[in-house]
């Protein structure tokens, strides 16, 4: 029966049939968020793209028999496109975060439901920077919070700060958690008593909205990395650049 019912689907790419060339020559090679929908059943899915053109003529291109099962059941079930154009990446990924809390589109995973405020602290010691994260407000040291989100946020702290205290290591060297989650609830750095405060004087200026120089420092540490640890390090960058951004924007730094 399966084989039968993968037999049944087409053999060329769903939406380059479905639209053709000449409606994703109209999409705007601009930041954005585009919208999946289908017949009846509204908005099946949601992203955000630095090129929106780009992004959705990968989907264009994509043929049935190379995709995942999920991939290509959406792909088979959308029969209108929508996108919205954004002032930069930063800001598609703002709208696209507000977006999937609406409208919680059922081929979605990843931030259709609000997560808990989180707690983010740091405190060097003689021989360790020692980070923690959690609901409840650590004991000693700094701490930035409550953050809906934090866990992300969290995360991206750890990999940026792994990344740029272990230059001669790479991807495959990362450990698993921090590679994939969940967000260990403390993690410690073996330093020199010298380092450790310099990193935590870093992490006290840029959440108490003084400074986005930790940023930078993460960025251009790593620039001589391979492209593919660059784009890796740039993500997580930018989720804590907009983090600076919005929040000393709004006020919630201190």
């Amino acid at each position: 029966m399966a084989a039968a019912q993968l037999q049944l689907l087409p053999l060329v790419p769903p939406l380059a049939e479905r639209f053709g060339a000449e409606f994703f020559r109209a999409v705007p090679e601009r930041p954005g968020v585009y919208l999946l929908c289908g017949a009846e059943a509204g908005v099946l899915y949601v992203g955000k793209a630095k090129n929106l053109r780009r992004r959705l003529g990968s989907y264009r291109a994509a043929r049935p028999e190379r995709l995942p099962p999920k991939l290509r059941r959406l792909l088979s079930a959308v029969r209108r496109i929508h996108w919205d154009e954004c002032a930069s990446e930063a800001a598609a990924l703002a709208r696209e975060r507000e977006l999937l809390l609406a409208l919680k589109p059922r081929f979605n995973t990843v931030g259709v439901h609000p997560s808990l405020p989180i707690h983010l602290g740091w405190q060097p010691t003689h021989d360790r920077l020692v980070l923690s994260c959690g609901q409840i407000v650590p004991e000693g040291g700094s701490c930035h919070g409550p953050v809906s989100g934090g866990r992300f946020l969290a995360a991206a702290v750890l990999r940026l700060l792994w990344w740029t205290l272990h230059p001669t290591l790479g991807w495959q060297d990362m450990p698993r958690v921090l590679r994939r989650g969940p967000v260990p609830v403390t993690w410690e750095f073996v330093l020199p008593p010298v380092e450790a405060a310099e990193v935590a004087r870093r992490l006290d200026e840029f959440f108490q909205g003084r400074s986005p120089e930790l940023v930078e420092w993460y960025v251009g540490g790593n620039a001589r990395r391979p492209r593919f640890e660059r784009a890796w390090i740039e993500r997580d960058a930018l989720r804590l650049w907009e983090h600076f951004e919005k929040a000393t924007s709004d006020g919630d730094l201190c």
